[in-house]
């Protein structure tokens, strides 16, 4: 009897480790970009919503230097202590904004005047914002109306 149960356990523990492995392969699976995308045609920004904990940037373009030297391709603004960080912020046309929440309460980061809205950033989380033509836009926490931001797009090249 007690041959049975030595043999048994090492089938056992090889069946625990392998739903061990394939549970961590479907929860890494899991955990690519749910992000959407919404192109807003008059404004010239473009929505992509991003829910990473990581504060890492993409490598490709990220805050290289505009070919104009002006601007950076792509900008992070951090929210802390109900506060947009840096503020303003100038981008090159085409580049993007990246908002990550620092803050322990949800955010938005919302156009004055309709052109963008990242919705609802909770704690830990990024959203960003692609802008396709130059301008100031300016913009607000729509849960806190107190948070003011501007973003400077400048032409390319």
């Amino acid at each position: 009897m007690q041959a049975k149960q030595l043999l048994a356990f090492p089938v056992l523990c090889a069946i625990l480790a392998l739903t061990v492995l394939a549970l961590t392969v479907l929860g890494v699976a899991g955990c690519g970009d749910s992000s959407s995308s919404t192109t807003g045609e008059s404004s010239g920004a473009t929505t992509e919503g991003a829910t990473t904990e990581s504060g890492g940037e993409s490598a490709s373009g990220a805050n290289a230097p505009a070919p104009s030297g002006d601007a950076v391709r792509s900008e992070k603004v951090e929210i802390e202590n109900f506060a947009y960080s840096p503020d303003p912020v100038t981008i090159q046309e085409g580049g993007k904004v990246i908002w990550l929440n620092k803050d322990s309460v949800a955010h938005t980061a919302t156009a004055e005047d309709g052109s963008f809205d990242t919705g609802t950033i909770d704690e830990g989380k990024l959203k960003s914002e692609t802008f396709k033509q130059p301008g100031t836009y300016k913009y607000v926490c729509s849960i806190h109306p107190q948070m003011h931001g501007t973003i400077e797009v400048v032409p390319a090249g």
